[in-house]
């Protein structure tokens, strides 16, 4: 299967080569919320803060803005705000540390808890190809399980199975220290795990010594119902770290995230820093201003600014599944409405693979990703396809379905008849 370096050089290329192509390929942020954004005021709101609540003067401005930062970052404590808020996570500022994006944190996470061969993290597949990647990059070890030998008879997933699992690659001499779960609107799959599932699964790794490392990208992008509550709000021993960035909710090039570590321990924290001092020293203290200015500006909640995102979202994908429905046949393939994120994912009877994609760009001018990019263990075969609804407008977003539908039923669906 590509790597995460071919599955963005394989669409990047696709879109170059076919510029006017509608790309359902990549979850991309509606471009319309930058022209929203006032970065240059968030600034000065957080420079205004800094005056009347640090006394800062100017040069002491300058300098905390234009030097070398601290490595936890410098806006800990109006994150630990927000988050208390809007996620009902609480952790003191001394427990986040601000990082470059999720992948940073990732990687801080594999590089502090993989520290022996034999420890790995393991994985439910089709995973985000960029987490599973950093993995390999990193150098660390990996173990998966298909997410279908979760599955239980309801259609939901049975983590009670994971110690068979567990003890399994125990006896292999492999020692599951982590795992990686996307537990709301996940990508690709774009499930969301119940409450209960989620608390058994926090049981699950509690019993078995095992740390989870929690992706919360897509929490803030719920269509139907109340907000996800993240694992980690349920966590009172230091069993989750609780990973998110700004690049879906403000924008991607601010290039800022989060790890949240609260009940880890100084030695956990202190050992993240060390890491962090040693790769990357820093985030950036011009782009930690503006999030911390726009999170002043206000009040510690993005509610009233993502509100009319997420309805924006939720025209978009009902467009999409619109189409689906009028164009495709239920009995050939699977797909449902999901409550949440970026994408919608398209259960196919057979798997699809490079060739599909590039006749689609080819013939028919949309861009797709196949699910089997998301899956690393070969012995695993995941026939489906994952459709971004997020970029377009709705009528763009029905436009370039509705061609993705004539390349199924054209050129896939007959070869099942």
């Amino acid at each position: 299967m590509p790597t995460q370096e071919s599955v963005l050089s394989i669409v990047g290329a696709l879109n170059q080569r076919y510029p006017h192509a509608c790309s359902l390929s990549l979850g991309r942020p509606n471009p319309d919320i930058y022209a929203r954004l006032d970065l240059e005021r968030y600034a000065q709101v957080y420079q205004a803060f800094l005056r009347t609540e640090k006394h800062y003067d100017n040069a002491k401005i300058r300098e905390n803005l234009y030097t070398y930062g601290p490595s936890q970052g410098m806006i800990t404590a109006h994150l630990a705000k927000w988050l208390a808020n809007d996620e009902g996570i609480h952790a003191g500022e001394k427990e986040i540390l601000v990082t470059n994006g999720c992948q940073e944190a990732y990687n801080l996470v594999l590089l502090h808890e993989l520290r022996q061969p034999e420890d790995c993290v393991l994985i439910i597949e089709p995973s985000y190809f960029g987490f599973t990647d950093c993995v390999a990059v990193l150098g660390k070890s990996s173990v998966k399980i298909a997410i279908d030998d979760l599955a239980d008879p309801a259609g939901g997933v049975d983590f009670t199975l994971l110690p068979a699992v567990i003890e399994q690659y125990r006896r292999q001499g492999k020692q599951i220290k982590l795992i990686y779960i996307n537990p709301d609107f996940n990508n690709p799959m774009t499930y969301q795990l119940s409450e209960a599932e989620k608390g058994a699964l926090l049981a699950v790794c509690a019993q078995q010594g095992v740390k989870i490392i929690e992706d919360g990208t897509y929490s803030a992008f719920y269509y139907d119902g109340i907000p996800p509550r993240a694992i980690k709000t349920r966590d009172n021993a230091g069993q989750v770290y609780y990973i998110g960035s700004f690049s879906k909710t403000l924008c991607p090039s601010l290039r800022l995230g989060y790890l949240v570590i609260s009940r880890h321990g100084d030695a956990t924290f202190n050992h993240l820093l060390h890491i962090k001092d040693h790769t990357s020293l820093s985030s950036s203290a011009l782009n930690q201003q503006i999030v911390a200015g726009f999170l002043i500006e206000h009040q510690y909640s993005l509610e009233n600014w993502i509100r009319p995102i997420r309805d924006e979202y939720r025209a978009r994908r009902d467009a999409m599944l619109q189409v689906l429905e009028q164009e495709l046949d239920a009995g050939l393939l699977q797909w449902h409405a999901p409550a949440g994120g970026f994408f919608v994912y398209i259960r196919l009877p057979q798997e699809i693979d490079t060739a599909h994609l590039l006749d689609c760009a080819e013939g028919y001018q949309v861009t797709f990703l196949p699910v089997s990019y998301a899956v690393r263990d070969g012995r695993q075969r995941a026939h489906g396809i994952r459709l971004a609804f997020s970029y377009y407008p709705p009528a763009a977003i029905a436009a370039g379905t509705r061609k993705f539908c004539q390349f199924l039923n054209e050129k896939l669906l007959p070869q099942q008849i």
